[in-house]
């Protein structure tokens, strides 16, 4: 603290030079930290602004992960790593200020040795003359240099020039300003006029909290009960602080707060909020947020009623968990062949109250709704029963864990997508299940490629098939299709950074407006979700173009599976699209969805990669001028691109048209 005096006393001492008015200098100091720390404010004002763009993602992430804060906690740092957010830097001005104000606390105690910058030993030759001399002093008080001032302008002063004339100095030194002693601590036993200081200081607080919840980047975020606490946290605080420090370090707070409000003006002059972030926006996700949490208490008491009906069975066998309610799409094959071809009970749990599942008339599926951490948890590390059947991966790992009660149950993984486990689940994201159901000879391959490398158990991997693309194909061909008579190109990108929308929508479009093709934009249903004024804006944009819809409405997958030609990224909608259709895939080589950052040690090569060229054409962002001559190309090679898509897809996943009874049959077998 001694050095950071020092140079803060210097500080002053120059500044008390040039103005002869202690307290006037205090105000010209504080006037100096704040243009001094200005660039300070800057980099704190381009964070805020991260962190408010990031609101709304952060807020679909508080909706996706409501019950799972492991994961949650996991997607917030990747969130803050993708906006270039720091959350420390939010603390900076604050962990700047402290030691200023410590720093002048020890100024304003010292000021012979600060402001009038007298050498130390004449200082303590003055200290030991005042011990020794008639009437009190005390020794050990952090303020004898302002009770030397005090005793040497009331004429108590050695004779001579015994301490080498400074008394002049000493006696020119004013510390009231305004008819206030701004080297007394203020109290409300002595001199009531030091009790404008507290005053002053909790109104100035307020005065700041006023202006920033009209202009500052974080405060204009937050709701109004946030605000008014703020306000009354920082009014009491300051009003406080006030009482514990001398005067002029509260005048020092007083003009701080004051001096602020400027600063933030220029600073938004700088650096305007609005020109980085869409309020608008923010708020709808807020409030989606809100409503997301308000229906997780509505649910409150039925989810408790559930976990005890759960518990309640004995001798349980069979039970399936699901995400939400679009996973139940995933086991209606195998469900159907178990209720078909046995008289099993199917506990079926749900973390979406609103679950096709609980439509479902069949009495032999009991359906649960269990989401919030506090039953979804203990439900699994309580779990009794013989098969668990999830879609789940990173079991273990986060939030669910494997029975503590029954070690014997055989956890069965059934997959939703058909890319590769090597890029689209976590390293290790399997581990912990006893059984897979494979879709094809590529996931069998890279399963076993990752239990060789990390030396893991071997699981049992059944070759059952993917029973969603079993049912998509089946209800396809048992639809009449009409040939296009304009060839329809859909847009259908993924929901990752830098997907099609995000970087290169405008150059496609902008290449196949002149073309006399049906272009359908048809982006991820969360996007839309998160970010509807950019589609708004989209749509005002080619809205002159007759050839081409930004379709936002999902309720039909029509425009899909009538489509003529997929345009994606790395969306698995590609393998759906090809192998239920036969029709060619364009993919634009944006940057690719990751998530196990270790996937090349896997020996098997990814089929998201392998089979880009094959079920059509991959492109490169900066060869999108050519994309209406690749287009051209590919439908006139449509019948060639059939054969090969089915001989692909009967190459790459097992039993066509089966899967879904292997998936029941497994599962029945294995109980009966």
């Amino acid at each position: 603290m001694a050095v950071l005096g020092t140079i803060l006393g210097w500080v002053m001492s120059l500044i008390y030079d040039l103005i002869h008015n202690y307290g006037l200098s205090i105000i010209v100091f504080t006037l100096f930290t704040k243009v001094l720390l200005f660039p300070v404010s800057l980099l704190t004002q381009k964070n805020s602004i991260n962190m408010v763009r990031l609101m709304p993602e952060e807020n679909a992430l508080k909706i996706k992960y409501i019950d799972d804060k492991d994961k949650l906690a996991d997607e917030r740092l990747a969130l803050y790593k993708k906006h270039k957010y720091h959350p420390i830097l939010g603390s900076v001005p604050l962990l700047i200020q402290i030691p200023l104000v410590l720093g002048l606390v020890y100024v304003i105690y010292r000021p012979l040795s600060y402001v009038l910058q007298i050498d130390g030993s004449v200082i303590e030759g003055m200290r030991d003359w005042f011990v020794h001399a008639p009437g009190s002093f005390n020794n050990e008080d952090s303020s004898y240099q302002v009770e030397i001032i005090r005793k040497i302008k009331s004429g108590i002063l050695p004779d001579g020039n015994e301490f080498g004339g400074v008394f002049s100095e000493i006696k020119a030194l004013d510390m009231h300003f305004l008819g206030i002693d701004l080297s007394i601590t203020p109290s409300f036993k002595r001199d009531y006029i030091l009790l404008l200081i507290p005053l002053l200081s909790g109104l100035s607080a307020w005065l700041l909290c006023v202006v920033q919840n009209k202009i500052n980047i974080l405060q204009m975020a937050q709701g109004n009960a946030n605000k008014i606490l703020t306000t009354l946290f920082m009014v009491a605080f300051s009003a406080y602080f006030a009482f514990l420090v001398p005067a002029g370090v509260g005048l020092y707070w007083i003009f701080g707060n004051i001096f602020a409000i400027p600063s933030m003006f220029l600073t938004n002059l700088c650096m305007p909020p609005k020109k980085y972030i869409d309020y608008d926006y923010l708020n709808k996700m807020k409030e989606q947020r809100i409503e997301k949490e308000r229906i997780h208490k509505l649910h409150g008491a039925r989810e408790k009623e559930d976990y005890k009906k759960f518990f309640a069975n004995e001798k349980m066998q069979l039970v399936f968990y699901s995400e939400q309610s679009g996973f139940f799409k995933y086991y209606a094959g195998m469900i159907d062949y178990i209720c078909n071809h046995s008289d099993i009970t199917i506990h079926y749990v749900t973390s979406d109250p609103d679950d096709a599942v609980f439509n479902d008339p069949r009495e032999q599926i009991k359906p649960y709704y269990i989401a919030s951490d506090k039953y979804l948890i203990p439900l699994f590390m309580r779990l009794d029963c013989r098969i668990c059947v999830m879609t789940t991966p990173d079991l273990e790992k986060y939030h669910l864990k494997r029975s503590r009660v029954n070690k014997k149950i055989e956890y069965i993984y059934a997959f939703h997508g058909m890319g590769s486990t090597a890029l689209t689940l976590r390293k290790g994201a399997l581990d912990w299940y006893d059984t897979v159901f494979a879709v094809g000879a590529d996931c069998v391959s890279e399963i076993r490629d990752a239990e060789e490398l990390y030396k893991t158990p071997k699981k049992r991997l059944v070759e059952t098939g993917y029973p969603l693309i079993d049912e998509m194909i089946e209800k396809y061909e048992s639809t009449d299709h009409t040939e296009n008579e304009i060839p329809r190109i859909l847009i259908a990108p993924s929901w990752q950074p830098d997907n099609i929308i995000d970087s290169c929508i405008d150059e496609i479009l902008d290449s196949l407006a002149a073309t006399d093709y049906e272009i359908i934009v048809r982006p991820h249903p969360q996007q839309v979700r998160h970010e509807p004024e950019k589609f708004e804006v989209m749509k005002e944009k080619y809205e002159k173009f007759a050839n081409i819809e930004i379709q936002t409405d999902f309720s039909s997958n029509n425009p899909i599976m009538e489509s003529d030609i997929l345009i994606t990224d790395w969306s698995d909608i590609s393998w759906e699209f090809a192998f239920v259709t036969k029709r060619p895939v364009l993919f634009i080589n944006t940057p690719m969805k990751v998530m196990n950052q270790e996937w090349e040690k896997i020996k098997t090569r990814p089929i998201n990669i392998t089979l880009r060229d094959v079920i059509g054409v991959s492109l490169e962002p900066d060869a999108l001028g050519d994309i209406g001559e690749t287009v051209g190309r590919m439908l006139s090679e449509k019948e060639q691109y059939r054969d090969i898509i089915t001989k692909t897809f009967h190459e790459h996943v097992f039993n066509v048209g089966k899967s879904r009874q292997l998936c029941g049959k497994y599962i029945v077998k294995s109980l009966t």
